[in-house]
């Protein structure tokens, strides 16, 4: 990603960063809410503007000196982010007029050196506008008036964006649409961000004890070997009645969206304890949604002797006996054990999700299973399975045509399901049967 440009809006919390943000990507994927603070992780969205791809990144807002260790943490992901971008935007609050903080955040960026220009936000009110001239003390060469909520004064600031922003390079060998998409799901401070950090190799998403850090889903692009990844950090999934405020829900809602539209699921589950009902519904969400997924137990350093590993195990195959077919890793991003194995293990998901079965081969297997074991009667007459075809894939979908309108018993689709598993590597895959009348 180091070829494209890239665009930083900072500033205090609740000036209208996560508004401009979603105004310029042209989607809504930051939460945006009348809450401060609600933005904690960096935002990071590509976009392509007269050919240029330009990286956005939203940021949490800066609240000056403060003992609060999320305040710090914040503030360090704003300075990381600062510190990799091309051109920064200043984002001030036309309502409220020039405050002390905004004055401290343009001396950093100042000091900074960044290319930066000042956004007055929240101008279409005319009342708002003769506060909004204070910031002309500032003293920054660019100033742009706008209104992120409606869209106003935009052009001007996509104009100072392009503005001396690298050239535009040809697309990489691998089209956007290839990579991996890796939805990193759990329920709060389970060690969802601690992974993604891991698998990163530094601080990209924010870590605490503090449950519920992250709301945003992160979306971080990365290469391996080859192999293109989307990783998304997304927030804890909660119960629906323990989610009191709005921006939770919102988050919860953004994180379930963020596992539908991904390939690959990471299962973060927290080893020093045994999984909850909470960790299984998550898991009956990533089968609902037919991702292929894997069971990642993290905090493994914590368990202690191998008599309560083995419980552990022993339990997490109970619980999650219904999806069976995800693999499991077992992980600490406090030690880093096998964390290298993750990424590896989501290719080889993927290409079991993804895969193509011959309508040769699977026929012959298909006649071998049912030759093992003949269907039952279903409506009163023997039930004929003919052939199958693929008909599907990411997830694989096969169609079997067979002599009634009715399906088999549950038992039985059960058994087909389990058997053709065993023909195919479908590890971390869910697998789907169809049944047509010929």
């Amino acid at each position: 990603m180091e070829s494209l440009g890239t665009v930083v809006i900072v500033g205090r919390p609740n000036v209208g960063k996560s508004t401009l943000f979603n105004r310029l990507i042209g989607r809504r994927k930051a939460l945006v809410h009348d809450q401060p603070g609600l933005t904690r992780d960096r935002n990071v969205a590509l976009v392509v503007r007269e050919d240029h791809p330009i990286q956005i990144v939203d940021t949490g807002g800066i609240l000056g000196e403060s003992e609060d260790l999320l305040a710090t943490l914040v503030e360090e992901q704003v300075n990381l982010a600062v510190a990799g971008g091309d051109r920064v935007l200043l984002m001030v609050d036309a309502k409220e007029g020039l405050l002390p903080l905004d004055r401290e955040i343009a001396l950093r960026l100042r000091k900074a050196g960044k290319a930066t220009a000042l956004v007055v936000n929240k101008v279409d009110v005319p009342g708002h506008l003769p506060r909004g001239m204070e910031f002309h003390e500032l003293g920054m060469d660019q100033i742009f008036f706008v209104s992120a909520e409606h869209g106003l004064g935009l052009d001007e600031v996509w104009d100072y964006i392009l503005e001396g922003m690298p050239a535009p390079v040809e697309p990489p060998a691998a089209a956007p649409g290839e990579a991996i998409r890796v939805a990193i799901v759990g329920k709060p401070n389970a060690g969802k961000s601690s992974i993604l950090n891991r698998i990163l190799g530094e601080e990209r998403a924010l870590v605490s004890e503090i449950p519920g850090t992250t709301r945003d889903p992160v979306d971080v692009p990365l290469s391996l070997d080859g192999q293109d990844f989307l990783l998304v950090d997304t927030a804890g999934i909660r119960r629906k009645s323990r989610n009191a405020q709005a921006a939770e829900v919102l988050s919860v809602i953004l994180a379930r969206r963020s596992l539908e539209q991904c390939h690959v699921a990471l299962l973060i589950l927290d080893a020093s304890g045994m999984p909850t009902h909470q960790d299984a519904h998550i898991a009956g969400l990533i089968e609902a949604s037919l991702r292929g997924a894997l069971v990642v137990l993290n905090k493994w350093d914590l368990v202690g002797d191998p008599e309560r590993a083995k419980e552990l195990e022993e339990t997490v195959a109970e619980r999650f006996s219904f999806i069976g077919w995800m693999p499991t890793v077992r992980t600490s991003a406090r030690t880093n054990r096998h964390v290298d194995r993750l990424l590896p293990a989501v290719a080889r998901v993927y290409r079991n999700f993804s895969q193509q079965f011959p309508t040769a081969t699977l026929n012959k297997n298909l006649e071998k299973i049912v030759r093992a074991v003949s269907p039952p009667s279903v409506g009163g007459k023997d039930l004929k399975i003919r052939y199958a075809t693929q008909t599907g894939s990411a997830p694989p979908i096969l169609t079997l045509f067979t002599n009634s309108r009715f399906p088999p018993p549950d038992s039985y689709h059960r058994y087909l399901k389990n058997r053709i598993r065993e023909c195919y590597d479908l590890e971390g895959s869910p697998l789907v049967l169809k049944y047509r009348k010929e």
